[in-house]
């Protein structure tokens, strides 16, 4: 058997896995369709199973991420998404620095590892994954306003995350140089700025033009081909750079413009959305089968009880920064964001795709690497395992969500009815 042949033969092995997945979920179980993938590629690490396929940083961030979150920000409702965007932008660039700044040092606290690894463990951990938490969004009649405000977080809290673990790198690596805290300073905003803002400036300069050269292009193939381009184009160019890849795609995608006008026809947009929602899912559903079967189980096994403790961390660091920022943003929106959505942003704050992609891509010379490693993947496992599972209930006790009846609308993102 040839080496594509034999390639093939696993992804058809993890889509048969997935539709068998699909078809109990939609049949008997109230469980999230991407945390059973999880758990169901952890049976197979347990059961010691190699189905020869592996990710990797480079492949989940440069080839993965670009689709998802480039398709996830073209369906954002742009309407609702200005309404609603005090607080997704808020718990982005002041939340996830917060995170980082109250996670690490408690981390450095109960086990001691060295600040500069407690704080590049704790930044790794930060990027929350919308997709387990909106595939029950799917299911129950939950408010479109909750939704945008959960979504849009997590597309742009990847890429800043992202940024903040490179600057953390950085600073191990000159670790032997020894450097003021102005200095240091300096060099974190810096860096922030710069490279945030400017791979985010880049891709929306590049979704803007690519919106401009699409209304002219009436033909469907020839609109998907651009979009492709902007998508991949964009994080080649802003990495390139020295800036954030993964914020250009998302700048892209907020500024490329798919609607049935100015010589669009509707049934052309209709094609390159479903093209781009296709790709996305089955990218994603590959991804999260992978990541339960790369879970070191022997490792997990030592580091279980660090990973329990760090897992309950990250969930009071959450409910820490979205309780006071949001309660901030209150105070000064006209629209305030109900508690109960509040109660919802921790509870599904997941963290798998992301973190799992920052551990793996860890160099070999930062301190407690296998510690590291290990306790990312215990808290994405943890997280799947009790929060998404219990997911529905709370929306259910909290009154948010009630199972939807009837055939299920186009993706909630592309047109949404805010409370």
């Amino acid at each position: 058997m040839t080496a594509v042949l034999e390639t093939l033969v696993q992804v058809c092995g993890l889509l048969a896995i997935a539709l068998a997945v699909r078809v109990v979920v939609d049949a008997w179980l109230d469980v999230p369709y991407a945390v059973l993938l999880v758990l169901v590629g952890v049976v197979i690490s347990l059961l010691r199973i190699d189905i020869g396929l592996r990710l990797s940083t480079d492949v989940i961030i440069g080839f993965v991420l670009p689709i998802i979150l480039f398709d996830g920000v073209v369906e954002l409702d742009r309407t609702a998404l200005r309404e609603n965007v005090a607080v997704p932008l808020t718990l982005v660039v002041l939340g996830i620095p917060l995170a980082v700044v109250l996670l690490g040092p408690i981390i450095d606290l109960a086990f001691g590892l060295s600040i500069g690894v407690s704080l590049l463990l704790a930044a790794i951990l930060v990027p929350t994954d919308p997709v387990a938490v909106l595939s029950v969004f799917e299911e129950l009649d939950v408010p479109e306003r909750l939704t945008i405000v959960i979504d849009s977080e997590s597309l742009f809290n990847d890429g800043v995350a992202i940024v903040i673990v490179d600057v953390i790198l950085a600073l191990l690596a000159a670790g032997t140089e020894p450097m003021s805290g102005l200095e240091i300073a300096e060099f974190v905003i810096t860096d922030l700025l710069v490279v945030s803002l400017g791979g985010f400036l880049l891709g929306c300069g590049l979704g803007y033009g690519a919106t401009r050269f699409i209304h002219r292009l009436p033909e469907r193939m020839a609109i998907l081909l651009v979009t492709v381009l902007v998508a991949y184009g964009s994080y080649v160019l802003a990495e390139s750079g020295g800036v954030s890849g993964i914020l250009a795609t998302v700048g892209a995608g907020l500024f490329v413009k798919l609607d049935a006008d100015d010589g669009i026809g509707p049934d052309a947009v209709e094609f390159v959305r479903d093209i781009w929602s296709g790709g996305a899912f089955l990218l994603s559903t590959v991804v999260y089968v992978l990541i339960g079967v790369q879970v070191p189980i022997d490792t997990l096994t030592v580091y279980l009880p660090a990973a329990l403790l760090v897992a309950v961390f990250v969930l009071l660091v959450r409910a820490v920064v979205v309780y006071v920022l949001v309660g901030a943003v209150n105070e000064i929106v006209s629209r305030p964001l109900p508690r109960s959505y509040q109660h919802v942003l921790v509870s599904g704050g997941l963290h798998t795709v992301v973190p799992i992609a920052l551990a793996l891509g860890l160099p070999p010379w930062v301190p407690h690497r296998e510690f590291v490693q290990a306790v990312v993947f215990g808290v994405a496992i943890i997280g799947a395992l009790v929060q998404g599972t219990l997911l529905p209930s709370i929306l259910r006790a909290i009154g948010l969500g009630e199972r939807a009846t009837g055939v299920a609308e186009p993706s909630s993102r592309r047109n949404g009815d805010s409370p």
